[in-house]
């Protein structure tokens, strides 16, 4: 382990993580960016080796954490590089794990989640899948960067704990077909979902927070499922949706 110490906001490294929360930039260098005592401090727990480790000399986690650099930083610095609204005490850079899509017929549970917008809400959603034993989950479409700072610390540490791939190839998700069955959350079903037996393999669709799922998507269903709602309620939250349709999984098998 290297040990390096930074004390300007203008040095390369300093920059170059502040580049790391744009989107596009982090996708093209395959890099995560992470921040957040407790965030960060679960990925140590995991064992997760970090390319780059930011902290103060004093931080506890200095201590524990498995890195190839060690950089020791100032406040001010970290409040540069940091995302959170209160300065992290720490942030890391983590490498992004190539995932073998073809692993994904072999898994039993799978969660699809198509167009998914919101950071928070895909965090929460990947927490709860993991929380109810769904074996993986597949980003379709048009969804938020997985690896977003916000999403990460929606999972709670949940975010390598299950294989996750974004994919735009629809013949992938058809092939997925031939060895799951294929079932839709929608609105409009008369099919209640708590009644729903979860006994096959199955790959669980859920669309985005204003549409819903695509006409593309539905029509590959073999089962439509409502979750059929009292005292006038339209509509619930996604990721409360998705939780619950989790659990069932686990109740209704």
């Amino acid at each position: 382990m290297e040990i390096i110490e930074i004390t300007s906001t203008q040095n390369d490294l300093v920059k170059y993580s502040v580049k790391l929360q744009n989107s596009k930039f982090r996708k093209s260098q395959k890099l995560i960016f992470a921040d957040g005592q407790k965030t960060i401090e679960g990925f140590i727990n995991d064992g997760i080796v970090f390319e780059y480790f930011f902290c103060k000399k004093d931080n506890i986690l200095s201590k524990k954490v498995k890195t190839k650099k060690l950089i020791y930083v100032t406040d001010e610095i970290l409040k540069k590089i940091t995302t959170t609204k209160s300065p992290s005490d720490v942030a890391g850079i983590i490498k992004e794990k190539e995932i073998d899509r073809n692993i994904f017929y072999k898994l039993d549970k799978i969660a699809l989640l198509e167009n998914i917008k919101d950071a928070g809400n895909l965090g929460t959603i990947i927490r709860s899948a993991v929380a109810f034993g769904i074996d993986g989950i597949i980003l379709f479409d048009e969804c938020v960067d997985l690896f977003n700072s916000k999403t990460i610390r929606a999972t709670a540490q949940n975010i390598f704990k299950i294989p996750i791939i974004t994919t735009k190839d629809i013949n992938f998700i058809k092939n997925l077909k031939k060895t799951h069955k294929f079932i839709s959350t929608v609105v409009d079903s008369k099919n209640d979902l708590f009644k729903y037996n979860f006994s096959d393999k199955f790959v669980l669709a859920f669309g985005s927070e204003s549409n819903g799922l695509s006409t593309k998507i539905v029509e590959l269903s073999d089962e439509k499922l409502s979750i059929f709602m009292e005292n006038n309620v339209e509509s619930i939250n996604l990721a409360i949706c998705a939780s619950i349709v989790f659990a069932l999984t686990k109740i209704n098998r």
